[in-house]
Formats: structure tokens, sequence, C-alpha cells
């Protein structure tokens, strides 16, 4: 693959939560960019103003913590960019935090919290749980860039629904002090429909 996509392997994800390895403040931005859908020309140039060389993915697949993924057929890839598609090869993808944070939720004391959210999560709960990651994280990533470094570091730790849609706010201050109100409007107008489809499917 001559420029492939990447994602974070389960030790990145760890890395993200835990800083276990103690990365330069460069190798973690990347590591935060990285999330499966984008390749590794695009987040090379996402953090260039940062200094990052050339070789810093390199750097973070050799301590196991990203991993190029393998790509579909020419025929299937040529539906990448259909959204119902992509929403459904990404349904496979284990390798993100969030979904494997509410795969792996620790079991609840029915009587003990009042969070909608069950100690288990059905198809569609993390189908449309990680729906919405990818919304935010495409958004951050293709109108913030590293001004949204914050924010995306929220959409990562996330765990449930409830967790990112709270995010909504933030989002829209940041995508009105980078974008303007125009483009933060039309955003937020397509994440509130998205809310408002979950909200329906889960009523």
């Amino acid at each position: 693959m001559v420029d492939p996509i990447y994602r974070k392997t389960d030790a990145g994800q760890d890395e993200i939560r835990t800083r276990a390895r103690k990365l330069d403040h460069k190798l973690r931005a990347l590591l935060l960019m990285v999330n499966g859908e984008r390749r590794g020309e695009d987040l090379l140039a996402q953090v260039a103003g940062m200094g990052v060389g050339p070789d810093a993915l390199d750097m973070l697949a050799a301590q196991g913590l990203v991993e190029p993924v393998q790509e579909a057929a020419p025929a299937m890839s040529a539906a990448v960019g259909d959204a119902p598609a992509r929403a459904s090869a990404a349904a496979a993808d284990t390798n993100l935090f969030s979904v494997y944070a509410m795969r792996h939720a620790p079991a609840a004391e029915p009587e003990a919290t009042l969070d909608p959210v069950q100690p288990t999560h059905s198809a569609a709960e993390i189908d449309a749980f990680q729906h919405l990651y990818h919304f935010y994280t495409e958004v951050i990533g293709q109108h913030l860039g590293l001004r949204g470094y914050m924010l995306q570091v929220k959409v990562e730790k996330a765990q449930d629904l409830p967790a990112l849609l709270i995010l909504r706010e933030p989002l829209h201050a940041a995508l009105l002090r980078a974008k303007g109100e125009i483009t933060a409007h039309a955003i937020l107008r397509e994440l509130d429909t998205i809310a408002q489809d979950l909200r329906a499917a889960a009523g």
C-alpha cells in the first residue's frame, strides 16, 4: 500500500487513556488523529505545523500503537464515499476505543444508577454509537485539525451515547471560532438530525 489508511491498535487505545509510554506530544497528537479512516499523508499533513517528520507513523507502528488497515478490493472500495456503506464497514472495526469500551462496559448494579445506558449493548446501539463517533472525528479532522485536539480527546474517551451527545456545545463553540456561523450551524443541524434519529430509534 503506497499510502495506507491507519487505525489505532488496542495498545494505541490504551495509550490514549493511560499515557503509559509518555509519548512526545507531537507523536501523541498524531496518534490521536488516527481514526481508521484517514490515510498516512493526510494525517501527517494535519500535524505538519508541529514539525512532525514523515517517519512519525512508522515510529508509532514500531511501538505497536497503530497499524495499516487492510483495504477492500477495488470494486468495494468505490463505495467508501457512500455513508451507509462506510457505517457498515466501520461496524466491524473493533479497534475504536469507544466501541471497545461499550462492548466491554462493566456490569453495573441494577439499582445503583439511573443511567439509561444498559450494562450490555445491542448491535444497534453499538452501530449508532459508532455512527456518531465517526461524525465527530470526521468533523474535527476536516474542520478543526489540531485546534480540535482537546475535543478529540473527549470523543475518544466517551463510553456511551450520552457522553458523545454532551459534546455538542463544545463542538459548536469550536466550529464558530474556526469556521464561522454559517458552517457551524450547518454542521450542528446535521448533528441534531443524527441525534434525533438516535433518540427515535431508542424510544
